[in-house]
C-alpha cells in the first residue's frame, strides 16, 4: 500500500510540475502579442511555437492528473494540487517579473499552510 501512496503523489507532483511549466511556456509565448481574441480566430496556424508547446506540456500534466485521480479521492487530490497556485506566483515573479504585492505573498503562505494541513488528513485511498 505504501508503494501506491508515494506513486500517486509523485504524478500529482508531476502533473503540477507539467501544469505550471505548460502555464509558463504559453505565458512566454504569448507575450508581446497582444489580445488573444484575433490569434484564436485564426487557430492554429497563427498561435506563436511557445503557446502550442505549453499546451502539449499541459496536457501531458493533464494525463498525470489522471492517473492519480484514478487511485486516490479527488479530496485528498485536490489540495494538493493547488501548490501550482504557489507555484506559479514564485515563476511569475522570478521568472517572468511581475510585481507581487504583500497581500499576494501573504494569499501565497495562507495556501501553503492551507495544503499543509489538509496533506496531514487521509490519504484518500479509493476503496
Amino acid at each position: 500500500m505504501r508503494t501506491i501512496r508515494y506513486k500517486t503523489e509523485m504524478l500529482v507532483g508531476g502533473s503540477v510540475a507539467m501544469a505550471a511549466a505548460g502555464q509558463i511556456l504559453i505565458k512566454v509565448g504569448l507575450l508581446g502579442k497582444g489580445r488573444l481574441g484575433l490569434l484564436a480566430l485564426q487557430w492554429p496556424l497563427s498561435l506563436p511555437w511557445g503557446v502550442l508547446i505549453g499546451l502539449c506540456v499541459y496536457g501531458v500534466g493533464t494525463l498525470l492528473w489522471f492517473a492519480a485521480v484514478a487511485q486516490k479521492n479527488i479530496s485528498y487530490l485536490y489540495p494538493l494540487a493547488a501548490v501550482n497556485y504557489i507555484l506559479l506566483g514564485f515563476l511569475g515573479h522570478y521568472l517572468l517579473h511581475e510585481s507581487m504585492g504583500p497581500w499576494r505573498w501573504t494569499g501565497i503562505t495562507v495556501m501553503a499552510v492551507g495544503i499543509a494541513l489538509l496533506s496531514k488528513t487521509d490519504r484518500g485511498i479509493v476503496r
